[in-house]
């Protein structure tokens, strides 16, 4: 888990802080999405409609089936978007290329947009939902 989450989760909340409150680590009671803690939402995302790569964690449920989620693999936490509305299940992860700093700063400033990224790559022109 990358230092700054794992702080945040230590010394802020376990869950419910951010801009679409982050998931639990472990159920408190209190759901922030439609998963009662990470491990929940981890395995909704590892169904076969839903191909993550390893290290790739659904962090905050969105809405409308858009979720952000973070690279454990990067000890800055590299940010994803998870958006099946831009096209279709196999072109709906794509990264966000900023780190959880940097993406929690768009946040704090109100530069984080509501619906879809605009900087987002959408599907490439061979996508079956085009």
């Amino acid at each position: 888990m990358p230092h700054l989450l794992r702080r945040l989760y230590l010394e802020i909340a376990n869950g419910g802080f951010g801009p679409w409150r982050v998931v639990s680590l472990t159920d408190t009671g209190n759901w922030f999405s439609d998963c009662a803690d990470i491990a929940m939402a981890c395995h909704q995302f590892a169904a076969p409609n839903y191909p993550l790569p390893s290290g790739i964690v659904p962090l905050m449920d969105r809405g409308c089936a858009m979720w952000a989620l973070i690279d454990f693999r990067t000890a800055d936490g590299q940010m994803w978007d998870w958006d099946p509305n831009l096209c279709c299940l196999p072109h709906a992860l794509a990264p966000l290329e900023q780190s959880l700093a940097q993406w929690l700063t768009d946040w704090l400033l109100d530069t984080m947009p509501q619906g879809p990224y605009q900087h987002r790559e959408l599907a490439t022109k061979d996508c079956p939902g085009l």
